[in-house]
């Protein structure tokens, strides 16, 4: 009796789990004083460059190139980390998985009387464990991994629609600040001419509606001036977030939008020109996270399907158990089965059916997004290189002409506010090249995002930090 009694307890204590609690508090003000605090001089960011393959006497990096972006919002950026992390979390269902279902253990004490005999001792135990058949096991395990390979795809679309997020943030801010320069150079000229006009007024030579009108003309460039620095400030701030870091920290160098400008430039034409419709279709239908991620998802509804039909089949519950009972050993054992429903189990796998088939579905709809996608990208890049082109060819006749102009200048035929006049019509032109100019490198941002592979910058692994 003792014996059986120190088994049942072996056996209860050997099932619990003694890991103990453990609080852990999130302090507002200590996670403000750790956003405030992360900057490029960060040591861990740091070694993070070397492992990237940057020098160490290159570093500190002096300005933000698209390669220092696009590493700092892999290194700073909080909802990538959280992305990361969570891949650990649902790794875990795959061990739980293999887990053999619960078993239980009871423990029963009690008195019994009759007219004739009276037990004091009535006790007894025993232990119900399952048997699963049909590799139920198996395929929860399947169905586990197959989240997991979801959840690591979903990382690497959320790293990768980042990644485009950023780069389209700042090719527009490339662009607008070519646009204020133009704008600056603009306003300046329109100075200088109001300051002229002003003159001959006072002179008599000009009307004050010539005055008036180059005036309001000026506060129109002037006001366009400040809403683009307006715009280009709050881009820089959207940035600076989607890094991860603080407008502080990230003020602390500058946006090297020449050299950004150039790489833009280079790398949109090499990747786009000559390149044939079947080759980059091939390209974005492998490297697509989407297309893959939707395949991941096909996975899990098949596994869940599998899961359904090995349902129809019962599992046995086993329940060996032990009664002491007026002198008397008593042993026995219990089978029990889940009678199934017939009709029951029938819908539920005709629902895993359907959700299987509308993954199904939803791959072949993808794929054929894909293909579209790639016809109109190349079909929008050609006519975006043509209107480029006729851009320049209106930009090297103005060039000729604006020579012109400074030739008659310099012999007397003009003055300097005609001069002035003919010049800021130039600008238009100018705006127009500039406009043709960023359409070509978003044609570059937009195969980026169809072919999903990195085009203006290497690859680098985003599940290492």
């Amino acid at each position: 009796m003792t014996k059986i009694a120190l088994i049942l307890i072996i056996f209860f204590l050997n099932g619990c789990s003694s890991i103990p609690f453990e609080e852990s508090k999130v302090e507002v003000l200590s996670l403000n004083n750790e956003i405030t605090t992360k900057d490029i001089f960060n040591k861990d960011f740091n070694d993070y460059l070397i492992s990237k393959g940057y020098k160490e006497d290159a570093l500190p990096i002096k300005s933000w190139g698209v390669k220092e972006l696009i590493l700092g919002q892999y290194f700073f950026n909080y909802d990538l980390k959280i992305a990361r992390n969570s891949i650990e979390w649902i790794r875990v269902n795959e061990k739980i998985a293999l887990l053999k279902p619960s078993s239980s253990l009871g423990i029963e004490i009690g008195r019994g009387s009759s007219n004739e005999e009276l037990s004091d001792n009535i006790f007894g135990g025993g232990l119900t464990f399952s048997f699963e058949r049909h590799n139920k096991k198996l395929i929860r395990y399947e169905k586990a991994f197959n989240e997991t390979q979801r959840a690591i795809l979903e990382h690497e679309k959320i790293v990768w629609e980042y990644r485009t997020g950023l780069l389209q943030k700042i090719v527009s801010y490339v662009e607008k600040q070519d646009l204020i320069n133009i704008t600056k150079e603009q306003l300046k000229l329109k100075h200088s001419i109001l300051q002229m006009i002003q003159k001959r007024v006072i002179l008599g030579i000009s009307s004050q509606v010539d005055y008036d009108r180059n005036a309001l003309e000026l506060k129109s460039v002037n006001q366009k001036l400040i809403m683009l620095q307006f715009q280009q400030d709050k881009l820089k701030k959207e940035i600076a977030t989607d890094i991860g870091l603080s407008i502080e920290k990230f003020n602390l160098i500058p946006i090297d939008t020449r050299s950004i400008k150039n790489l833009f430039v280079l790398t949109t034409g090499k990747f786009l020109d000559g390149k044939s419709i079947k080759n980059i279709q091939q390209k974005a239908t492998t490297n697509s996270r989407e297309l893959r991620l939707l395949l991941a998802t096909y996975a899990v509804a098949e596994s869940e399907l599998k899961y359904e039909i090995a349902k129809q089949y019962p599992d046995f519950n086993f329940s060996p158990a032990y009664t002491y009972d007026l002198g008397n050993y008593i042993w026995n054992i219990g089978i029990d089965v889940i009678i199934g429903d017939k009709n029951k189990n029938k819908l539920f796998i005709d629902r895993a059916k359907k959700i299987r088939s509308t993954e199904a579905s939803k791959v072949l709809a993808y794929q054929l997004k894909i293909i579209n996608d790639v016809e109109i990208l190349l079909t929008s890049f050609d006519h975006s290189m043509q209107i480029k082109e006729n851009n320049e060819k209106i930009r090297i006749t103005k060039d000729k002409l604006k020579n012109q102009l400074y030739k008659r200048f310099e012999n007397g035929i003009l003055d300097r506010l005609e001069l002035e006049l003919e010049i800021i019509k130039f600008y238009e032109v100018e705006k127009k090249y500039h406009k043709a100019f960023f359409d070509v490198i978003k044609k570059g941002l937009d195969a980026e995002l169809i072919v999903q592979e990195p085009i203006f910058t290497e690859k680098y692994n985003v599940n290492e930090k």
